[in-house]
């Protein structure tokens, strides 16, 4: 039997919103169906997950796997057209034999990681593989990082489109946001503030995932040329460091090179989370510097988790998975004048009913990534590892906006329509 879309890790936290969204999506009579399996190491543990969904996935069939046994992983490869896999909390010390076994038997692969170091690693590994197999690897598939890839590559279509040019900047913002935190998501932190790893500098330098022969550019940090509290002038707001930023602005800068500068040859991108003003964004960045602080250190890491952090496994009530939410505001600036004024183009992307942002949400959209390969893989990038934008671009905006999401392009301002009428 050939499955659509194989859930792995569908006992974990995230791995099992994501089986409650196939499920949820096969009682809706408007979509295309779906053949799918929930895999992991315990079958039953598995069991008791899919006897929570609804009645339509009593049937779904369940898989044992070990994700440290590669001919167990290739068996499943050879039966999905895509393996979704959750089974990270890191990703770094159980995923790459998962990418293997993807690439050597031409089935595409999604995650959600937010770890840099592990995606370099698997593009450096396995990208001239999944090339020649026709696997489309992605990573950065949750909240780290399509909303910020997406909404970096609709600004920059947009620009295209309207202006006929590249960007030379391209600043995005959150504007605002409510999320939960879970075990696992604690614990990928700590693993990459605590352990020596393969591509440990992709994490510290700001173009640490581009791919051989980039051309990098002028950026020297996340949020382009600082880090600090700063008066975004593209969003025209205060915005200091955002939590995301870390992979998301190398999976922006590595979207630009894999689709050949499309974006603008010495784009400067950058992040930051919207403040009121420069006195919250230096207190917010006090308080986010002496988290990370804590976490690094033994003493207060080892009593953090011993009495305050989630356990891996562990994440937020269910009131707060529906209650949660986000609005990311990217803005791009033409890289050449029309009239005496370097055009902008400004676009969103919010959870809409999609929920909290890093797990409910975050399910939606590696699910619905996993289904752009699936179920319309003409429309995708051919193979090899990718971005979200690079490899499936606009078949995910339309998937994303008709899954309840919003993603749009914010209309031209009336400057911008004078300046293209009398361009």
């Amino acid at each position: 039997m050939t499955f659509d879309v194989v859930v792995l890790g569908a006992t974990g936290f995230t791995g099992r919103l994501a089986c409650e969204y196939l499920a949820q999506r096969a009682q809706k009579g408007d979509v295309k169906p779906v053949s799918w399996a929930m895999a992991g190491r315990d079958l039953q543990k598995l069991e008791g997950i899919k006897g929570e969904l609804p009645e339509v996935a009593k049937e779904v069939p369940l898989l044992k796997v070990d994700v440290k046994k590669i001919e167990e992983l290739k068996e499943i490869a050879k039966k999905a057209k895509v393996i979704l896999n959750f089974a990270g909390s890191p990703y770094a010390d159980k995923a790459l034999p998962v990418v293997e076994a993807c690439a050597s038997n031409g089935c595409c692969y999604v995650d959600i990681t937010g770890e840099a170091p592990f995606a370099k690693t698997s593009a450096e590994l396995y990208d001239a593989k999944a090339k020649e197999t026709k696997s489309l690897i992605l990573h950065m598939c949750g909240f780290d990082s399509i909303p910020c890839d997406i909404a970096a590559f609709m600004v920059a279509k947009e620009m295209r489109k309207r202006y006929g040019m590249g960007c030379s900047k391209i600043r995005a913002a959150v504007l605002k946001t409510s999320v939960g935190v879970s075990g696992g998501t604690i614990y990928s932190g700590i693993h990459m503030l605590t352990t020596d790893q393969e591509n440990a500098e992709a994490w510290k330098d700001p173009y640490g995932m581009e791919p051989p022969g980039g051309l990098r550019g002028p950026d020297r940090c996340d949020g382009g040329d600082t880090n600090l509290p700063r008066w975004d002038e593209l969003n025209e707001r205060w915005v200091m460091m955002s939590p995301l930023s870390n992979p998301s602005v190398r999976t922006v800068r590595r979207s630009n090179a894999l689709m050949g500068y499309e974006y603008g040859q010495g784009l400067s991108y950058g992040e930051g989370m919207a403040v009121p003003g420069p006195v919250s964004g230096w207190l917010g960045t006090t308080a986010m510097g002496m988290v990370v602080l804590s976490l690094a250190l033994f003493p207060t890491r080892w009593a953090l988790q011993r009495w305050v952090l989630p356990a891996p496994g562990q994440g937020p009530s269910r009131k707060t998975l529906e209650e949660g939410y986000f609005t990311v505001r990217t803005v791009g600036r033409g890289e050449k004048e029309v009239d005496g004024k370097n055009p902008t183009v400004a676009a969103q992307v919010q959870s809409g009913s999609g929920g909290d942002p890093g797990y409910k949400c975050t399910a939606l959209m590696a699910v619905e990534s996993a289904l752009c390969c699936a179920l319309q893989r003409s429309a995708c990038a051919e193979g090899g590892v990718h971005t979200p934008a690079s490899g499936l671009g606009q078949t995910l905006v339309d998937r994303l906006n008709d899954a309840g999401m919003k993603l749009f392009v914010e209309p031209r301002t009336e400057v911008q329509e004078v300046v293209l009428a009398e361009g």
